[in-house]
């Protein structure tokens, strides 16, 4: 439990000096099925569902850097464990941001610490929308893959989200 908390206390102080920097930020919470295919592992068999919630602060108009923390549920697989999940995630908005503009697509890729029952780093990329109903308050659609080595194979996390964002700037 040390370590865990030493890692999110690291991607905290990491990401502060990009936060200092950001033109406009927001923060988010998401919701939405994973699947694994093909894993050779019980506990990464079947179906979970991953919760959490994270920010993103605007580095340029169109570099981004956040940070999310998370948990992954299983649903079907009983020998399957609760697992927690942080990410540093850098993304790139295909449009600069613009009050103007409802969408905001992007892609974002970066690691991921995966904790509880031992542990492991993961890499991750993934897209989506940003579509902003209001000035401050819009709606989060992202599409995610993780992927790790465990004991010379390889395990996928795919999994869609979807939540409400929360602009700050």
């Amino acid at each position: 439990m040390v370590k865990v908390t030493l890692c999110m206390l690291i991607t905290l102080v990491i990401s502060l000096p990009a936060a200092a920097q950001m033109s406009s930020g927001y923060v988010y919470a998401f919701a939405g099925p994973v699947v694994v295919p093909k894993s050779g592992y019980t506990r990464w068999n079947g179906d979970f569902v991953h919760v959490g919630g994270g920010g993103e602060g605007r580095l340029t108009g169109r570099f981004a850097l956040g940070a999310e923390i998370g948990v992954l549920k299983p649903v079907t697989n009983q020998y399957a464990v609760t697992t927690g999940l942080v990410s540093a995630t850098p993304a790139f908005h295909f449009i600069s941001r613009d009050l103007k503009r409802k969408f905001d697509p992007f892609v974002d890729g970066g690691f991921s610490l995966l904790f509880g029952r031992g542990g492991a780093i993961a890499i991750h990329y993934g897209g989506g929308v940003n579509y902003w109903v209001r000035r401050r308050f819009g709606l989060r659609i992202e599409f995610r893959h993780q992927i790790w080595g465990e004991e010379g194979e390889a395990v996928d996390l795919v999994g869609f989200r979807v939540g409400p964002i929360f602009g700050t700037g």
